[in-house]
Formats: C-alpha cells, structure tokens, sequence
C-alpha cells in the first residue's frame, strides 16, 4: 500500500449526570474498533474524553426539574453535572492529529445529546467522515441518521463485522496487509489461513485478536492506586429478559474466547501495562461451567497474575455458581461477587423471562456460601419493574442486609430494543425523549411505584447501606 497511512480518531465523548462511575468507563468498545481499523493499515488515535476525568457543574435540566426539592436531601445527589472535555479541547485534539476519519462512541441512549452536540461541533471544523457506532448506535441506527445530519453513517452491531464492510466499500484502495495482520493475530486455537480468508470476505473473528489496549495511557484507569483494565472472554446472551437488549449487538449466542487467550491478553496487561485488577464486561462470564473453570484454574496456576484481583462488575449468574467454582474463584483473586438478583419475588422474574431453574432458595444458599468463603457480596435489584411493590422491594433489601450482602438499587428505565421498550405502556413524552431512558430521571411510573415511591425507596436504599458500612467492623 503506498502512500501515508489514512488516520482515524475515535473518541468516547463527554456525558451529563448527577453522577458517573469512573470504574465503568474503561473504554473497551473503542479499543476493538480501534484493532479493526489497524488491521486496515489505518493510524488510529484514541481520544476518552472521560480519562482522566474531570467534571463542571451545569444546571438542571428543565426537563427533570421535578428532582429539584431532593437536591438538598443528605441521601440523594447534589449537583447535575458535565463530566469529560470541553468541545473546545476536543476540536483542539482533532485539529492537532488532522485524521480523516472520526468516529464517535454512542453507548447509552441517555447520553445521546452529547453525542449529537459533539458530532455537530465536529461538523463545523472537519470536513472528513464521521461516523458513529456503539450500543445505542445498533438500536436506534435510522432515529440517529435523521437526527443528527452532521453523522454520515451508523455502524450497527459488532465491529469486527459492520467496520471491515463500511471499508470496503468507502475505502476500496486500503486493503488488510497479510505482513501487517499478522502482528495482531492472537488466535493460537485458530487457522491462520482461515483467518486471513474470512477477511478477505470481509469480517474478522473477534476472538482472532486483542483490544489495542496499548493505545491509552493506563495510569488514567485505576481502581485505588492500582491500574485496571476491562477485558471480554465471551460474547453473546441466550437469556430474553424482557428488560435487556444486549443481544442486538452481541446475539443469543455464547461465544467464549479460547482460555489461553484470555490468558495471554493479562499477562500482557499485567507486563507491560502494570494492571493489577481485572474487571471483566462479559454478561455470562460463567455460563459456560467447563470453561469458567478450566480459565480459574489457569489464573491461579499462573505466576504473574498471582496476587492480581479479578472482577465481573456485570454480575453472574447465580445458578452458575456452587461450593467449588466459588472456592476457584477466591483463589484466582475474584474476592468481591456481584450478582443480579432483579427482584425477590419470583412470579417477578418469571414475567421477566428472567432464566432459574433452581429457585430462590439456591440463590440464599450461594449468599450464605460466598459470606463464608470471605467474598464481599453486592446484589443488583432492578426498582421500578411491572408488578413490583414497595413492600416485595423492602422485605428482599432487608434479607439482603441481613445476610451480609449490600443491596443496590437500580431504578428501571426503557433499555431501547428491548421487549419492555417495545411493549410497556409508556406516554410517547417519556418514550421519545432519549435523556429519559436513565436510572437518574425516576421517569416510569407503575400502579404499584409512583415517582416519590421510587424516589423515597431510592433513598432508603442509600441511607441504609452508608449506615451499614459505617458500622461494618473494619480489617
């Protein structure tokens, strides 16, 4: 390929709440993307507007000015809040690397109008390609088109498979060099050979390669003093929870990276990017028993990721779990659990599509178990679902409390594709106004949950948990 590389800029873009999780913001996303594109001969930067993070306070937005007489009460949020770069220092950082392409990062549909706002700033100084892509991206990929006249094109679904056939098409004359492939090829289990003609025909395996993790600075990713990374073992969900949409980017089916892969993706990490704590963003990181336990037992067998801390902040299955997995699990460093729990009343989860076969007594079981084992426990309830009372939402947090887990509360809010967004009853003001699909905006209402229900039962949750951890004996 002659002549000088294409260059690309993909940017995580600022976003506007009461509050963000910095643990969260890894941007893992970005980093796949960012692969494809090198595996296309492109120069790519990496630009997360939310690493390091800074933050300005802004004024409420009208729209949820009925939350301005909680703003004072000592358990709720005090301040609504921009958090990442200004416009300014992100056209700043375009004109400074001059790509000829952007592409923007659009995860989460409550974020959307700093997607848009940043999209048309982008707009008024390049004259280049912007593209955007993401989960929200994959959901509302028409919407967004006629939205925002600033973006050329969506790329749905996952990148390893939409990203190569937008290049192509708009790119013919860059094509993958086999020389240049070949140093991002991380498929030991796989044929080479076949991996070079699956991209000719224009995908890639996600499993044949590593995010670029050596495109961010890793001392802007920690947890405590430590470096953290996020990593992916497996993609895809068989569950149909009716208030999930993960399977529009990522399927119904599991597809799990080869053990030694993973293996070698942390070491790396570990050698050269002095990460010490492992957060992984799969959705059913145990599904697979056999191979959650083979990947435990090489953890714990490996000598560099002795002593490092592993975490599943997007919970596991509780039914995947018993006494021996926990017990590889404690001694591969997982020493906090998360599990989703949803609601406490079965007949709930079952109107939820939630999976369970072996019932709600198991799941009190594996509490009591992680407690003995040493594991610091915190279980997910969604507040706010079809059905739910405030009393079934009392009595599950206090048991919870009771045995020695912290119960967080998640506010039900519309998960676009999913099938409540498709079949709740919700007034057209709520259901196309995107900055409402968020847990902060306490926006749905039920018979049973009222908006001051919800918040009061939001600050119920919060008052109890800082007293219990101003209690919890320390050490």
């Amino acid at each position: 390929m002659g002549g000088a590389r294409k260059r690309v800029m993909l940017i995580q873009p600022p976003l506007e709440d009461f509050y963000t999780t910095p643990i969260r913001l890894y941007p893992l996303a970005l980093l796949y993307v960012a692969r494809v594109f090198e595996i296309f001969g492109w120069e790519v930067r990496i630009l997360d507007c939310l690493s390091p993070l800074k933050k300005r306070r802004i004024p409420l937005p009208e729209k949820l000015a009925y939350l301005r007489p909680y703003l004072h009460h000592p358990y709720f949020f005090k301040h609504y809040y921009r958090f990442g770069l200004s416009k300014e220092e992100i056209i700043e950082a375009i004109k400074k690397f001059s790509p000829d392409l952007i592409g923007l990062n659009s995860a989460f549909a409550a974020y959307y109008r700093s997607v848009e706002e940043v999209a048309e700033e982008i707009k008024k100084n390049f004259s280049g390609w912007l593209i955007v892509g993401g989960n929200q991206a994959s959901c509302f990929p028409g919407e967004i088109k006629s939205r925002t006249q600033a973006i050329d094109e969506v790329i749905t679904g996952q990148a390893e498979i939409s990203l190569p056939a937008f290049l192509r098409k708009n790119f013919p004359q860059i094509r993958p060099d086999r020389k240049l492939v070949n140093n991002f090829f991380r498929g030991e289990d796989f044929n080479r050979n076949d991996y070079f003609d699956l991209l000719e025909k224009g995908s890639i395996d996600w499993k044949t390669i590593w995010p670029a993790h050596e495109l961010i600075n890793p001392d802007f990713y920690k947890i405590g003093r430590k470096n953290y990374a996020s990593l992916q073992a497996s993609r895809g969900c068989p569950y149909r929870c009716t208030f999930c949409n993960i399977q529009i980017v990522f399927g119904h089916q599991p597809d799990y990276r080869p053990v030694n892969s993973v293996i070698e993706e942390m070491r790396f990490l570990f050698r050269q990017r002095r990460t010490e704590v492992f957060n992984f963003e799969d959705d059913n990181l145990s599904l697979d028993r056999d191979w959650f336990e083979e990947f435990l037992k090489a953890v714990i067998g490996d000598e560099d990721l002795r002593g490092t801390e592993l975490l599943a902040m997007n919970g596991l299955n509780y039914e995947t779990l018993d006494e021996r997995i926990l017990s590889l699990m404690k001694q591969a460093g997982f020493r906090k659990l998360d599990l989703p729990l949803v609601s406490g009343r079965p007949e709930i989860r079952k109107n939820l599509k939630r999976p369970e076969k072996k019932g709600s007594d198991f799941f009190w079981e594996i509490i009591r178990l992680a407690r003995r084992l040493g594991f610091a426990i915190t279980v997910y309830l969604i507040i706010g679902l079809p059905g739910q009372t405030e009393e079934e939402i009392r009595e599950t947090a206090q048991r919870l409390w009771e045995e020695g887990a912290v119960a967080t509360p998640s506010i039900f809010y519309l998960a676009p594709g999913s099938e409540l967004h498709k079949t709740m009853a919700v007034s057209e003001e709520i259901r196309t106004d995107w900055d409402m699909y968020r847990s902060t905006a306490f926006a749905l209402e039920t018979e049973n949950l009222s908006r001051e229900k919800l918040i009061n039962l939001f600050l119920y949750f919060r008052e109890q948990n800082l007293a219990r951890r101003q209690h919890a004996p320390s050490g």
